[in-house]
């Protein structure tokens, strides 16, 4: 083994000084940068897949907008008795709506007609009345509408021959979606009655007329004029795709007389058969806090209903679901044995140790004054086989 030169350790000496400070500046520069980096996180790499959904970039929100289209609904229901009980009875009601671009106008019309009698008695009206409504929207906004509003009644069992009702208010809509929606209006009412001539006696509560200081009936003039704040709120939930409820109820106070207020309810439920074509409960109530003489003040109705509609708006589709990649399987276990790997065929010739590299030869120059060694001359073997290296102890 070759003995290091001093020049060897001059050459050793002056690349450790060359590199020591490169070394330095990576290994400081490393520290550095592993107290700056936070370790990360959260479950491992392969783990992830397993916890975290697919991310995609957010969509830009798209302002909604409504649907042109119509809508029309009818709906009818009754029922007749005969023997020792006679009775008939008819309800019908229809309603269009329609909606172009920032305009919506609807209608709707509903009659009760009724009469019966106990046996041996003739047949008597236990219900008649009808009314018709006519309304225009005007949207300002996606959500908010002003709106004008006419409706005309007769009811003669409430002793009203007609009663007008103008009203002109605001609607906002807090909450819409294809299942669900709430809505509410708020404006002022002009309310005109014509009255019965059979309901315009004052009655006492005995039922005997009030006669006035010249000993006649007192009269109530033939028509009547109200102004009142108007309020009202609508509720749509749809349970499924086939049931539905629609409710609403509203609240009219007078400015003429404080005492004077009036509650209407309607509610509907709903539930489709097939072909257009559902069946519907109805319910509604009247009061009049200030009614006729010989008067009820609460006016209810139940009804059932079989009820036609008909639309052109197109449905709403569903928003498509994240495209997430399906799980993947398990390889399938199979009952049969695995075939045997044969084993690798053994070789024939012998193992041979391969022969060790000799160590680099030192780049080393004669000292000064030394003997230039011999040229090898014509007999010597042109490349000497090294020696062969000594074992390393174990």
């Amino acid at each position: 083994m070759p003995v290091p030169t001093m020049s060897t350790c001059a050459q050793l000496r002056g690349l450790f000084h060359t590199f020591l400070p490169f070394a330095a500046v990576t290994l400081g520069a490393s520290a550095a940068y592993a107290q700056a980096t936070p370790a990360p996180m959260g479950p491992p790499p392969d783990a992830k897949p397993l916890v975290t959904a697919p991310k995609f970039a957010p969509a830009e929100p798209a302002a909604a907008s409504q649907v042109d289209g119509t809508t029309v609904t009818f709906a009818a229901g009754g029922m007749w008795n005969t023997g020792n009980s006679r009775q008939l009875a008819a309800t019908a009601n229809g309603s269009f709506d329609k909606r172009f671009g920032d305009n919506g106008i609807g209608a709707s019309l509903l009659g009760n007609y009724a009469q019966g009698a106990p046996p041996g008695e003739g047949m008597q009206v236990t219900a008649q009345n009808i009314q018709g409504r006519l309304r225009y929207d005007r949207y300002v906004l996606l959500n908010a509408s002003v709106f004008l509003m006419e409706t005309g009644r007769h009811d003669r069992l409430q002793g009203i021959d007609y009663r007008n009702n103008a009203d002109v208010g605001f609607k906002y809509l807090f909450y819409k979606e294809v299942t669900n929606s709430l809505w509410a209006e708020v404006g002022y009412d002009l309310q005109h009655d014509i009255r019965r001539n059979g309901a315009r006696t004052v009655l006492d509560d005995n039922g005997d007329p009030v006669l006035d200081a010249n000993g006649q009936p007192i009269i109530l003039s033939k028509t009547e004029t109200d102004h009142s704040a108007r309020l009202f709120v609508g509720f749509k939930h749809g349970f499924n795709q086939d049931v539905t409820l629609a409710t609403g109820i509203e609240y009219l106070q007078s400015f003429v007389e404080s005492t004077r207020n009036r509650i209407n309810y309607d509610a509907l439920f709903a539930a489709q058969v097939g072909g257009g074509l559902s069946v519907g409960l109805g319910f509604s109530l009247r009061y009049d806090h200030d009614p006729l003489p010989d008067k009820k003040q609460l006016d209810t109705a139940t009804t059932v209903s079989l009820i036609y509609s008909f639309t052109d708006i197109p449905k709403k589709e569903a928003p498509p679901t994240c495209p997430c990649p399906a799980p993947a399987s398990a390889p399938a276990v199979s009952d049969k044995p695995a075939p045997a790997t044969p084993p690798p065929p053994a070789s024939t010739a012998p193992a041979s140790a391969a022969p060790a590299t000799p160590p680099p030869l030192e780049n080393t120059a004669p000292p000064a004054g030394a003997p230039k060694p011999t040229e090898p001359t014509d007999q010597s073997p042109p490349n000497p086989t090294p020696p062969p290296a000594p074992n390393p102890t174990p």
